[in-house]
């Protein structure tokens, strides 16, 4: 029995879908509010469940090999949901390592993020959340797998993070030089559905998509696939930086998109799409990210 958490999100839709497509008894915890609608039509068991209500998962996991989660709560609590991505990212899942390994659960998939390390953790609330679930697995029993893929193009080439390129304007956070491989959140989740389900996967994998650029090169591309001019102004790096700091307590999940901001354009990405390719699958480049989105646009 394999247990997923987070099936009502975008990249966890896609991965639940997967692995019930895969024919392993799928269990799917999903919290008692939760519409399930999106899960209509999915082979799996669904349970109620909460990781912020530690008692909850002990059902959830109870004759389970293996759980995969995506939780996270950085995309509700940007929309305006009174949800604290400390108590979600960071408790909730920590609640959920110790109820696995209580349970003897063999396998623990978890979805991180590409380039993380401590001096992030020790800078915004995401970051040190995800770490504090990374260590405490890598102190288990069980077999970790971290799966930390680059930023999702659908995410951060896409308005909700300021590059609204049908609109003509796209942030820029910091220089904007530094090359990031944006990979599509399709992709991410076959990885991580590979991953759960292989005979011996990676303790970690980190990986992008197959493009290499920049924020600028980004929206470089964006013009000449669309024909529309761009401009992109620029938050400093010192306004990153204050951000990060000013709003750690209040606005968490600000915080932390400041503070993702801010380290992705101090580097040029490490990684590749091997991984990707190693699985078989032929990643989706920015380029013809670009194209599929603007292919029913009115091109001015």
């Amino acid at each position: 029995m394999l247990l997923f958490c987070g099936a009502s999100g975008d990249l966890g839709g896609r991965v639940a879908r997967r692995l019930a497509g895969h024919g392993t008894p799928l269990r799917v915890l999903v919290r008692p509010s939760t519409d399930r609608s999106a899960l209509h039509g999915l082979d799996a068991e669904v349970v109620a469940g909460d990781l912020r209500d530690p008692p909850t998962l002990q059902a959830a996991v109870r004759g389970v090999s293996t759980v995969v989660t995506s939780v996270t709560a950085m995309g509700r609590a940007l929309s305006g949901v009174p949800l604290d991505v400390r108590a979600v990212d960071g408790h909730g899942t920590l609640a959920l390592v110790d109820a696995a390994q209580s349970a003897g659960v063999q396998r623990f998939v978890f979805v991180s993020y590409a380039g993380l390390d401590d001096e992030h953790a020790r800078r915004y609330p995401l970051a040190a959340a995800k770490r504090a679930v990374e260590r405490r697995l890598a102190a288990s029993p069980m077999r970790e797998v971290i799966v930390r893929p680059d930023a999702f193009q659908e995410v951060w080439l896409g308005p909700q993070t300021q590059f609204d390129w049908r609109r003509g304007r796209v942030i820029v956070f910091g220089r904007g030089q530094a090359r990031a491989r944006y990979v599509a959140i399709d992709d991410a989740a076959a990885a991580v559905a590979a991953f759960a389900v292989a005979d011996d996967p990676p303790r970690s994998v980190e990986f992008g998509g197959p493009q290499r650029v920049t924020r600028h090169e980004a929206v470089a591309i964006f013009e000449r696939v669309t024909g529309r001019r761009i401009r992109t102004p620029h938050v400093p790096r010192a306004a990153l930086r204050v951000g990060m700091r000013v709003l750690r307590r209040p606005r968490p999940e600000l915080a932390s998109v400041m503070g993702l901001s801010y380290f992705a354009d101090l580097d040029d990405c490490t990684w590749t799409d091997a991984p990707l390719r190693a699985i078989g699958l032929r990643p989706r480049s920015v380029t013809a990210y670009a194209h599929l989105v603007s292919g029913d646009d009115q091109i001015a």
